[in-house]
């Protein structure tokens, strides 16, 4: 009986191992992986969390950029990486139109991940240059009288803003000219010079024009008028009633994080998101910072993913 009690000792110890080094969890670094550039809003957004979540876990937590392909380069590192908490992503609102967008992804974009939090979430807005038009309703008015000759400027093929765009389209009948740039500060100034009539975008890429007297902003993308500009109408009580789009940022990890590893780092964003210095400087970005539970997150993206597959299928947007 003693030899077959230590015969079965190692294989004890090594089952009891990785309960052990959950409970422990974070025990070494951990990272914020996400796929774009240095210094955008997504990198930004991460450092600010890495920062605090440095201070609560106790460990290092470090910013990793994997751009490319619209992030989807970082979504398909992330879901095959090991689901043990030390590699979450800064997901932003178009890893749901990728899912729509792609022919073929090596990765699920809804069951493949676990949904953290909700971390900050921003509308677009729509304007034009200052004196072409008074309101949405002069635009789609002009775009319904002579099909295809508003053209409206964006930040890619594929972009949310893009689909934004389409998705006007079809809740007004209008028909747009879309005309992609690279990037929502080429749009802008597309817009400027007189190339595209208006721009659908960030308030970030919106507001300092529009203060300097380049730009009027007509609408706003969300269902209620944005609490930092009380004055921009909706696009919903406006030309498009039930229109809302709002795009985010939040915070994921691989499918089948622990149970245990999920609490501490919810509890961790949770405590992170009531900090008046993050909360701060999530909104200088633009954005509304949320902070939310898992289900509220997973139940966004699922609906987000049904929504811009429906748009890019009936809008006839090319998939890659």
């Amino acid at each position: 009986m003693k030899r077959n009690l230590l015969t079965a000792l190692p294989l004890v110890l090594a089952l009891a191992l990785p309960a052990a080094a959950q409970d422990s969890y974070p025990d070494r670094s951990v990272r914020i992986v996400h796929g774009f550039g240095a210094g955008g809003n997504a990198d930004t957004v991460s450092r600010i969390l890495a920062e605090a979540m440095t201070e609560g876990l106790g460990q290092p937590v470090v910013v990793e950029s994997r751009p490319g392909a619209g992030g989807t380069v970082a979504s398909g590192y992330v879901a095959n990486a090991d689901a043990d908490g030390y590699t979450l992503q800064l997901m932003v609102g178009g890893h749901t139109v990728a899912a729509g967008l792609y022919n073929s992804l090596p990765y699920d974009s809804l069951n493949d991940f676990t949904f953290l939090s909700i971390i900050g979430q921003f509308p677009f807005f729509i304007a034009a240059r200052a004196g072409e038009y008074d309101s949405l309703e002069a635009v789609i008015a002009a775009a319904t009288a002579d099909p295809g000759s508003i053209r409206i400027g964006h930040s890619g093929v594929g972009s949310t803003q893009h689909l934004t765009g389409e998705l006007l389209d079809l809740m007004t009948d209008a028909d747009f000219l879309h005309v992609p740039y690279a990037g929502g500060a080429a749009a802008a100034t597309a817009v400027m010079g007189g190339e595209v009539d208006i721009l659908i975008d960030t308030g970030t890429a919106i507001f300092g024009q529009a203060a300097a007297g380049v730009f009027d902003v007509l609408a706003v993308t969300a269902a209620e008028r944005w609490p930092d500009n009380p004055d921009v109408p909706t696009v919903s009580e406006t030309v498009a009633p039930g229109f809302n789009v709002v795009s985010w940022t939040g915070l994921g990890a691989p499918d089948g994080l622990p149970d245990n590893v999920v609490e501490v780092l919810t509890a961790e964003i949770a405590r992170v998101m009531a900090l008046d210095d993050v909360r701060g400087r999530i909104a200088a970005l633009g954005a509304s910072p949320v902070g939310s539970s898992s289900a509220e997150f997973q139940e966004l993206v699922e609906t987000q993913i049904k929504t811009w597959t429906e748009v890019i299928e009936t809008a006839g947007v090319e998939r890659r």
